[in-house]
């Protein structure tokens, strides 16, 4: 399902959705033995990362992120977490990290612990994306 048609269903403005696929949800949410899309509908305390097809919907308070950076591998830029003691690592298209729902998710994780690799995260998300990629 699009952002823009999650949106529309459920009342959500889109610029509090991002689309995260995770490659490592360790305790907290189930991959289906691969990379796994999620919606996540971004709050004040938490983000609820839902996927229909799974059967999935966990709130997952801000509070407990204990450690987030970012690293690039296969061409994408990934957010590596420690939430409660368990990973969660996910990646996103470029045009949602540079979107106001990912300046809100980082804003809201980077609240409760600091980021780290930001410069892959401006490398990434700058104008010379291309270059930087093949560095």
């Amino acid at each position: 399902m699009s952002l823009k048609a999650y949106s529309e269903a459920n009342g959500i403005p889109v610029e509090q959705l991002f689309n995260m696929v995770v490659g490592d949800g360790g305790s907290l949410l189930p991959t289906g033995g691969g990379f796994t899309g999620y919606i996540a509908e971004i709050h004040e305390s938490s983000v609820v990362c839902v996927n229909d097809k799974l059967n999935v919907k966990q709130v997952i308070p801000f509070a407990s992120f204990q450690s987030a950076e970012f690293g690039i591998g296969s061409g994408q830029l990934w957010l590596q977490c420690t939430v409660d003691g368990s990973p969660l690592v996910f990646c996103s298209p470029r045009r949602d990290w540079k979107s106001a729902a990912g300046h809100l998710l980082l804003e809201r994780i980077g609240a409760h612990t600091e980021i780290l690799g930001r410069k892959e995260y401006n490398g990434y998300t700058g104008k010379l994306f291309f270059l930087y990629l093949f560095k």
